[in-house]
């Protein structure tokens, strides 16, 4: 088990998990580290779908494999060290490889990844880490995938037949997505219903975790913010406050900077009125657990 109590920040991809976890490894005592059940990463893993599920069902020696898989990357140990160092091909993968491993004895880590989201529950029984989950409305969702042009591989969940079983409610439209082309609209609607699914099974299993709404966090960063630090024991400095503030007030967006209030109704920009009508209508059993009236 992880030395120190990690953290872990999930939630639907495109709902803001890069931002919140960058604002909360602004505590010099935490150390980030970027998505390990992203299969597109150049890591050695045991990994091989989108949304992996991970859970106590699986064969011990599947889920030992995981956990010595996640454990190399929270932990200074030789097996992590040595993966690090093994990668090195020149002088800043040495500054990188020094840096990280002084951070892996004396920082807390904080993974962020939103892929894992299937899989937290497990991840956070077997590491004892604190949680942060995003919410992020569903219009907000679809319109960021829309812009993006993103398509899921739904066959991803098709394999997986113990996830099927979880996201039983949705099989049959799973299936369906994965044998057929369809609209980036309706794929989002899917999305962010299976993920809000699992988020809301979550929410009634584990009280303790931190569960924050991307437009609470946007309208007022910093008393959100200060919440969250609060939660998980770090420490809000001025500095963090700054840097916070600056992330979230910015004219000109940047990789972490955005104007947070403004971003909150991009989404009717970027959809036209049947797309957001299609979006309410079609996540509305789980959106009302999440989101009155008024968010529309």
């Amino acid at each position: 088990m992880a030395k120190k109590k990690p953290i872990i920040v999930t939630g639907a991809h495109r709902s803001g998990t890069t931002w919140v976890g960058q604002m909360i490894a602004l505590d010099k005592n935490v150390r980030y580290i970027h998505e390990p059940f992203n299969i597109d990463e150049p890591r050695k893993h045991p990994l091989k779908y989108w949304f992996e599920y991970v859970s106590q069902n699986d064969p011990p020696e599947r889920q030992v494999e995981i956990y010595n898989f996640i454990n190399e990357i929270l932990d200074f140990n030789l097996k992590g060290v040595y993966k690090d160092f093994s990668m090195i091909r020149g002088p800043r993968d040495i500054q990188r490889f020094l840096k990280d491993s002084f951070e892996r004895i004396y920082k807390k880590p904080l993974i962020k990844d939103p892929i894992a989201i299937m899989s937290t529950d497990w991840l956070a029984t077997r590491f004892d880490a604190d949680v942060v989950v995003l919410v992020r409305h569903p219009a907000a969702f679809v319109a960021s995938l829309k812009v993006k042009k993103w398509d899921h591989a739904f066959d991803h969940y098709v394999e997986q037949e113990k996830l099927m079983e979880v996201l039983a409610p949705f099989a049959e439209q799973i299936k369906l997505f994965a044998n057929s082309e369809q609209d980036i609209i309706d794929q989002g609607i899917l999305l962010w219903n299976i993920a809000y699914y699992r988020i809301h099974q979550f929410k009634q299993v584990f009280p303790n975790w931190i569960f924050v709404r991307h437009e609470d966090l946007s309208m007022d960063p910093v008393i959100e913010y200060k919440k969250i630090y609060e939660r998980l024991g770090l420490n809000f400095t001025s500095m963090v406050e700054k840097n916070i503030v600056e992330s979230s007030t910015a004219k000109k967006a940047g990789h972490l900077t955005r104007d947070s209030k403004e971003n909150i109704s991009t989404w009717k920009k970027r959809l036209t009125e049947d797309e957001i009508n299609r979006i309410k209508n079609d996540t509305k059993d789980i959106s009302d657990i999440f989101y009155s009236e008024e968010y529309w």
